[in-house]
């Protein structure tokens, strides 16, 4: 995991490399952690999601398995989410740590800065909201109006520890 993070760089990006660890890890995660048996989980609750019209979702299950061999609570409302279904799933869930949203083309930029406004208008403006992937790093963490900008998945980590 530490190597794909290295890879996740400006300096040593290589795609191909990235999606085949990637492909990798999810298949180890996968046997240690199979869907049909609850997650080991002590440390809270993640909400991730990779914004309507966005189907690249691998930097958001780098982070999923990141979160979850670090004993986190995982809820993944997938690729191509709604607002709607991801506010969904804020209000079905107690005690929330972070959203994070993954995106890596820039028109979902519009719904990553509305998620704050739809959490306030729902009086969920305490949950913090983290982002990160090619897209909206390209941005700030103000302009899109969230807590946190990560480069690396680890990155989203260390903002979640510490809360």
């Amino acid at each position: 995991m530490l190597r794909l993070n290295d890879k996740c760089t400006a300096e040593n990006f290589n795609l191909l490399e990235i999606m085949l660890s990637g492909r990798a890890v999810m298949s180890v995660m996968k046997y240690l952690f199979p869907s049909d048996k609850s997650q080991p989980s002590t440390k809270g609750t993640v909400i991730l999601a990779t914004m309507e019209g966005d189907v690249h979702d691998l930097g958001k299950n780098i982070l999923k398995m990141v979160l979850i061999a670090n004993q986190y609570k995982v809820i993944d409302c997938g690729k191509n989410c709604s607002v709607e279904k991801l506010l969904n799933a804020v209000k079905t869930e107690e005690d929330i740590l972070v959203i994070g949203i993954s995106g890596l083309i820039t028109s979902i930029i519009p719904l990553v800065q509305d998620v704050r406004t739809i959490l306030l208008e729902n009086n969920l403006g305490h949950i913090k909201i983290m982002t990160g992937g090619a897209a909206l790093k390209q941005s700030s963490a103000e302009s899109l109006k969230v807590d946190y900008l990560g480069e690396t998945a680890f990155d989203g980590l260390d903002y979640i520890r510490s809360l």
